[in-house]
């Protein structure tokens, strides 16, 4: 969970680093559209049946890396996206403590006695 509140960060930095330091049109808008993902798949990820949107953000760490040579950014511009993508990457990595099982997903509908089933079956047995 830290990991993710660091991202969150890492998000509204993007957000405002234009604002720190003048930035070209270009990078400031990128930059703009960038944050605000960034926040919103740490945000998701903060509660555990969601860990898995964590890699979103390794996705744009990566897109951050790149971004400077697709728009053509350089100086200052290309060492906040680069060192946000690094951080951000490396932040993404740590999954946090999962507590609880949760039905199993896509794979349990394809399993012959999955492993919620059997849960539910001893829950309704116990209440009867």
């Amino acid at each position: 969970m830290w990991a993710q509140i660091i991202n969150i960060v890492i998000g509204l930095f993007l957000m405002f680093a234009p604002s720190l330091w003048s930035f070209d049109k270009a990078a400031s808008d990128h930059l703009f559209i960038v944050g605000p993902l960034v926040i919103t798949n740490a945000i998701i990820a903060l509660w555990e049946f969601n860990r898995g949107m964590r890699w979103a953000n390794v996705l744009i760490g990566v897109w951050l890396i790149a971004s400077p040579f697709v728009l053509g950014s350089q100086g200052t511009e290309a060492t906040v996206a680069i060192t946000s993508a690094i951080l951000l990457i490396l932040f993404s990595l740590f999954k946090g403590a999962v507590k609880h099982r949760y039905g199993g997903g896509w794979s349990s509908l394809f399993q012959k006695n999955p492993v919620h089933w059997e849960e539910a079956r001893n829950a309704t047995s116990n209440r009867q």
